[in-house]
């Protein structure tokens, strides 16, 4: 009875919070202003779906998400459009996934239990990066974005520049370009949710390495802020570009430029690099997907103007830091975690500290920030590759003991059988 009672009062006490919220003007105010929030909302109703898609399920959710639409578009909140209604729709799927997990007997509960846990985390992380963005951003006021353009320059051509145009010149190559880059979360869920289903071990490691680069990422973003070339140019991006040899000749020094600081390292491209890693044992379906998010992440990072391509380039150390710190089946005396943490930390570093004190470096000859890009590259793949091959035998060590545990008995019946007996005469 007592069990009962308490599943009642959680469901109620869930579908007020969340009918509070669709009112609240706060709330409201992001969903319409953030992208990241109402984006973020989406990937709660992919990984719904993902995890419960029966036509009951479906109805349900439509169902709360009118209910819930029809409270949030009252006149003195904001008119209905496309942010109110992924906002909602996130809304409901929290609910409806609550709700399944109060309600669950059997053994899906504990899927449902984490779907739960990561949507709410999400849900709730989305309230909070706004407000630290913010604090960044009027802790650095200055931003480097200078020395990022003499980087990009040094290529002999601006990648950011040229893809802008590019976009321009065909608006449907970039729409889709920025779809994929604002539903990035949506892979985030996608590759966690399809983990869940198979392993919630490895399901959890994989969600806390997105979820905590999130946060790592804002203390990367202080130690070298940068805004991008679409807030340093503005209404002159992508179409007034400064010539390769004024960019070369400039007197480098921070500037005040609007926005958040949240270039370097792009969180956008480390997101799209461990979806297209998690994906590697995934569905062929969920694996193209995500090579979609990492192609189209790319171009959308530099199109929109809101990274340099230093920033996605330092992406690839800082990606696989986060990769190797939540590789809990590797274990922490695993030499290649140990070599990838290590390597991911000071790579990153080192690219900002070569970026920020010796940009005149990269202008000795064409050769060397090709090279160096490269080298990241190649190390952090090679490195990604080895860190996979120890969890993928991390985990099937742990399969394999749980399915057989005879051996592991017989093993230590054997040491104590070679152990030596010790007789007490009393």
């Amino acid at each position: 009875m007592f069990d009962r009672i308490l599943r009642v009062l959680l469901t109620v006490l869930l579908i007020a919070g969340l009918f509070m919220t669709a009112q609240n003007a706060y709330f409201l105010r992001l969903a319409k202003n953030e992208y990241g929030l109402f984006c973020t909302l989406l990937s709660v109703a992919v990984l719904l779906t993902r995890l419960r898609h029966t036509l009951r399920d479906l109805a349900i959710l439509l169902l709360s998400t009118v209910a819930l639409l029809v409270i949030a578009s009252r006149p003195d909140h904001f008119r209905p459009g496309v942010p109110l209604i992924l906002s909602i729709l996130g809304l409901a799927s929290l609910a409806v996934l609550g709700v399944r997990l109060f309600w669950c007997r059997d053994a899906s509960r504990g899927m449902l239990f984490w779907g739960f846990a990561a949507s709410f985390a999400l849900v709730s992380s989305g309230w909070v990066l706004p407000g630290l963005l913010a604090w960044g951003a009027r802790a650095n006021p200055k931003s480097f974005d200078l020395y990022l353009l003499s980087f990009d320059a040094s290529l002999r051509f601006q990648p950011s520049f040229a893809l802008g145009v590019a976009f321009l010149r065909w608006p449907l190559f970039g729409k889709v370009s920025t779809a994929f880059y604002m539903g990035i979360l949506c892979l985030c869920t996608l590759v966690f949710a399809d983990h869940l289903q198979r392993n919630v071990k490895k399901a959890v490691a994989i969600f806390s390495a997105f979820f905590c680069s999130s946060f790592i990422g804002i203390l990367f973003f202080n130690l070298f802020p940068a805004r991008g070339p679409f807030y340093l140019f503005q209404a002159d991006f992508p179409r007034r570009p400064l010539s390769l040899d004024i960019i070369r000749h400039l007197h480098l020094e921070p500037l005040n430029v609007p926005g958040y600081a949240n270039a370097m390292p792009s969180l956008h491209m480390t997101w799209a690099l461990l979806g297209f890693w998690y994906s590697r044992n995934a569905p062929l379906w969920v694996r193209l997907v995500a090579s979609a998010f990492l192609a189209f992440t790319i171009f959308s990072t530099l199109g929109t103007g809101e990274h340099y391509l230093a920033d996605l380039v330092v992406a690839l150390p800082f990606a696989l830091m986060m990769h190797a710190l939540c590789a809990f089946s590797a274990g922490w005396t695993s030499l290649w975690r140990i070599r990838s943490v290590v390597f991911g930390a000071a790579a990153a570093i080192l690219w900002m500290t070569l970026l920020r004190f010796q940009p005149g470096y990269f202008w000795v000859t064409p050769f060397t920030p090709w090279a160096m890009i490269v080298a990241t590259i190649t190390a952090t793949l090679f490195l990604e590759k080895r860190l996979a091959e120890t969890m993928q035998a991390g985990e099937a060590s742990y399969a394999d003991a749980g399915r057989n545990p005879a051996p592991v008995a017989a093993s230590v019946a054997a040491l104590a059988s070679d152990a030596p007996r010790v007789e007490f005469h009393g």
